[in-house]
């Protein structure tokens, strides 16, 4: 085989290897949608949780599937740590429930399909924003 022909084969190797790497077992890419143009309704998780709700500042529920924001960590609403950390969080958790219930929304994967609790780790946008960089900018997250 000459040379110029291994190292083509070489390339195409390494073009197919990434792009396998690029999509998902299922076929789709990593960022394509998983969920666009959803419209719910969202209030706040209380104890025993609900169908399309907000736990805290980076965790909701929607259609009874908890979903946990990628790439953001909120204060906690249920095991903070101080009286201070648990008013941060219901800030936090109110916001998201506004952003949420402001237009549709659009889930993606990001990464791994599930974190170490069984959520789904998505990115999330409504109304083509980031609401994850959106509560990070606002402080709360």
């Amino acid at each position: 085989m000459r040379a110029g022909t291994r190292r083509s084969l070489v390339l195409v190797g390494i073009l197919a290897a990434l792009l396998f790497a690029a999509r998902t077992f299922d076929g789709s890419r990593r960022d394509d949608p998983i969920l666009t143009d959803v419209r719910e309704n969202f209030g706040l998780c209380r104890v025993g949780g609900g169908r399309n709700c907000v736990v805290d500042g980076d965790t909701f529920r929607l259609r009874g599937e908890r979903i946990r924001i990628a790439g953001i960590d909120a204060p906690e609403t249920h095991d903070f740590q101080c009286a201070r950390e648990q008013q941060q969080g219901e800030r936090s958790a109110r916001r998201l429930q506004q952003l949420l219930n402001s237009g549709p929304l659009e889930l993606r994967r990001s990464g791994r399909d599930r974190d170490r609790n069984g959520r789904l780790l998505r990115k999330v946008r409504v109304n083509g924003r980031d609401v994850g960089e959106q509560l990070v900018q606002e402080k709360l997250a």
